[in-house]
């Protein structure tokens, strides 16, 4: 594996988290902040940035990132927030709803984490040979992908059931009126592509956020919605967490399956975009 340095910043400490089997880590760090990054898979393979959800860096995160790796890309996934290897859904919701770098979870307003993302993806591409990225949020995370295409190394990316800002109205997104116009331009030159994915069920994302980002993006968007509005995982829940926990309780499903009808979208997508 040809291994990623650290980026690093005046006046910030390198930082490194726990060991992952399977995955190396580099620290990187821009403006004040600074964060471990676990990558793997071929360098030859487009790279990914995998964005962890509200669970955290859970189980479920890395399960998808290995799927993603066994279909050929390159992943990186930041540890951001949360516990490490396990979910803790509430506490991690606290945090991030009274954390400045995550501007509050707030509607209009982008997370300034979203800059140190943007300075990330530079990294990664800067020592992939100028690759093209694609990005992925979920959940909390799901519109931090809309500063992100603003990047020009950022050529598809996907917002997987968005759910933030939690509270009413529910067409709101935590993402500013300044970026939302300028990740339009780049989708309206064909320059980057929009992938917006949820359940019909989930009440998490409400349908409302989706039919928000195709007013706003009416060129360079697809949308992807999966089971039936009444259908119910295994655990008899509404589905929520279409490439993480949903696909992880389903065990021994079929293609036909939403979790995994979504996941082999999601491959699809990236292979248009990404691969051509």
């Amino acid at each position: 594996m040809s291994r990623l340095p650290d980026g690093t910043a005046p006046g910030c400490a390198r930082v490194a988290g726990p060991a992952l089997e399977g995955f190396e880590q580099f620290s990187f760090a821009s403006g004040s902040d600074a964060h471990p990054v676990y990558y793997a898979g071929d360098p030859l393979d487009p790279p990914l940035l995998l964005l962890p959800e509200l669970a955290g860096f859970s189980p479920g995160l890395r399960m998808f990132a290995e799927r993603l790796i066994a279909a050929r890309f390159r992943v990186y996934m930041p540890w951001l927030f949360g516990p490490f290897g396990k979910r803790a859904p509430l506490r991690n919701g606290i945090r991030l709803c009274v954390s400045r770098e995550f501007a509050y979870l707030r509607a209009g307003t982008s997370s300034p984490v979203t800059v140190w993302l943007r300075a990330l993806t530079a990294h990664i591409s800067q020592h992939s040979g100028g690759a093209r990225i694609g990005a992925i949020g979920m959940c909390l995370t799901g519109a931090f992908v809309i500063p992100l295409i603003i990047d020009s190394r950022v050529k598809a990316a996907v917002a997987a059931q968005p759910a933030a800002p939690l509270w009413p109205p529910p067409g709101q997104l935590n993402v500013s009126d300044g970026e939302i116009a300028a990740a339009r331009a780049r989708l309206a030159g064909g320059e980057a592509h929009l992938l917006a994915v949820r359940c019909r069920p989930d009440r998490v994302c409400p349908r409302a956020k989706i039919e928000r980002l195709q007013r706003e993006f009416p060129v360079g968007l697809e949308v992807r919605e999966y089971a039936g509005p009444d259908e119910r995982n295994c655990l008899g829940e509404r589905p929520h967490a279409t490439f993480t926990r949903e696909y992880r309780i389903a065990v021994g499903a079929s293609d036909e399956h939403y979790s995994r009808r979504a996941f082999a979208d999601l491959v699809a997508f990236f292979e248009r975009h990404l691969r051509a």
